[in-house]
């Protein structure tokens, strides 16, 4: 009997075609407008978990200083920078390797002229772990120096790698040697062993690139590195930790070591906060879907309309086929037969707009994908869900379904005696 409802239904569909197609196009431009969206929205999402795993992978986590990252961020109170004993982080059980970025600001002396002058002034100084360079280089990308100088060594102290915007200004080169004055009268001479070269994303964009890109500071050009236990015969322990990069042991939770690291450091006074894999991926989670949920109810605006012209179709429909409902009473049909075959009619309208709908908001959602590719360079992935697709089409058929429920129910109330004598 169900299949001879569809019949019925999907017959008096073709009938009126004209009509049909019109109200499928409210729920259509509807249906393309969410799926669209949140097909966006969960492309975006993934593109960024993916850009996220690959630089975290699974046994990386940071320390931050405490309130800059999560729901109490930039709280008042909040530092830029933190103390750390690097030795202790070490020592805690679960760590494999730590390595750990300070900067101060300090006065810095260039090597002497021809004319016996040198170029004094205040530059920024950056002290770096060696492992940041040989364990980390997802994170720092690839470093490199021009020709005829080199990185540090695990050995190194007395030495300095330059910015190239630096090492103009100083007028320096690979072998002169740099005066640095840090605290007190506290004060080194550093050979200069590199200069950095630009990598290919500064070369092409202009912009810096590896840790300087989320590493203070911005400008990778005008500063000074040197290693990173140089900076405590300069500047002593260190309070002024801007980032500290952990890689955990083999087989260890990384969840449960970032919190015995955050415990032990915030007990020695050391204000952190870790953040593993996990917690960016669930922040972004909620960011994308909190924007794709917002827009896609802005969208459903246009559905609403779609379901109105629904309804205001099968309301004609039943007015037109008042005669044609009062013979099916006279035969027998059940008022629950004539709801049915009204809510099935209404509903299959909105599988149709459905259906065409979410074709196209998947093609939309693909040429979005595209046009941020070329114009943005960002290969953003595009999702075709399959739970999307089906929570669509059963959605858009009951969306249908809804909407012609009123009419449905006033066609199954019509008196048998009065449909027939309608004309």
């Amino acid at each position: 009997m169900l299949k001879d409802f569809f019949m019925l239904a999907a017959r008096s569909i073709t009938h009126r075609r004209m009509r049909s197609w019109l109200t499928v196009i409210g729920v259509f431009i509807g249906i393309t407008a969410v799926v669209a969206l949140i097909s966006v929205g969960l492309g975006l999402n993934k593109t960024v978990e993916q850009q996220v795993a690959g630089v975290f992978g699974v046994d990386t986590f940071v320390l931050v200083p405490k309130g800059s990252f999560g729901p109490q961020r930039h709280a008042g109170g909040s530092s830029d920078q933190y103390a750390l004993d690097l030795e202790f982080l070490k020592s805690i059980p679960g760590v494999k390797v730590a390595a750990a970025v300070r900067q101060r600001t300090g006065f810095v002396q260039g090597p002497t002229k021809a004319d016996g002058t040198s170029t004094q002034g205040f530059l920024p100084v950056m002290g770096l772990s060696t492992e940041l360079v040989n364990e980390f280089e997802s994170f720092t990308g690839k470093l490199t120096v021009q020709p005829g100088g080199r990185l540090f060594l695990p050995e190194d102290k007395d030495v300095a790698v330059l910015g190239a915007d630096t090492a103009e200004r100083l007028e320096a080169k690979v072998g002169d040697t740099l005066l640095i004055a840090g605290d007190a009268n506290k004060e080194l001479n550093l050979t200069v062993v590199g200069i950095m070269a630009p990598n290919d994303e500064e070369a092409s964009t202009g912009s810096s690139g590896g840790f300087s890109a989320g590493m203070q500071p911005a400008q990778s050009k005008d500063t000074i590195y040197v290693p990173y236990d140089t900076m405590s015969l300069l500047w002593g322990e260190a309070s002024d930790v801007l980032v500290t990069l952990v890689r955990t042991q083999p087989g260890a939770d990384v969840d449960e070591v970032a919190d015995r690291v955050e415990k032990e450091l915030n007990a020695r006074g050391s204000e952190v906060s870790s953040i593993t894999y996990s917690d960016i991926s669930d922040a972004i989670g909620t960011m994308t879907t909190t924007v794709s949920a917002f827009l896609a109810g802005i969208a459903g605006i246009a559905l609403l309309v779609g379901a109105v012209g629904v309804m205001n179709t099968m309301f004609t429909s039943v007015l037109e086929r008042t005669k044609e409902i009062g013979v099916m009473k006279a035969v027998g049909a059940r008022n629950s037969h004539i709801l049915t075959i009204f809510l099935i009619e209404s509903g299959l309208m909105g599988f149709v707009g459905g259906v065409v709908g979410t074709l196209a908001g998947l093609g939309l959602s693909a040429l979005a994908s595209m046009f941020i590719g070329r114009f943005f360079g960002v290969q953003m992935a595009v999702v075709a869900s399959p739970a999307l697709i089906l929570i669509t089409l059963a959605g858009s058929f009951l969306l249908g379904a809804f909407a012609g429920l009123w009419p449905a129910w006033r066609a199954s109330k019509l008196p048998v005696v009065d449909a027939l004598r309608y004309e």
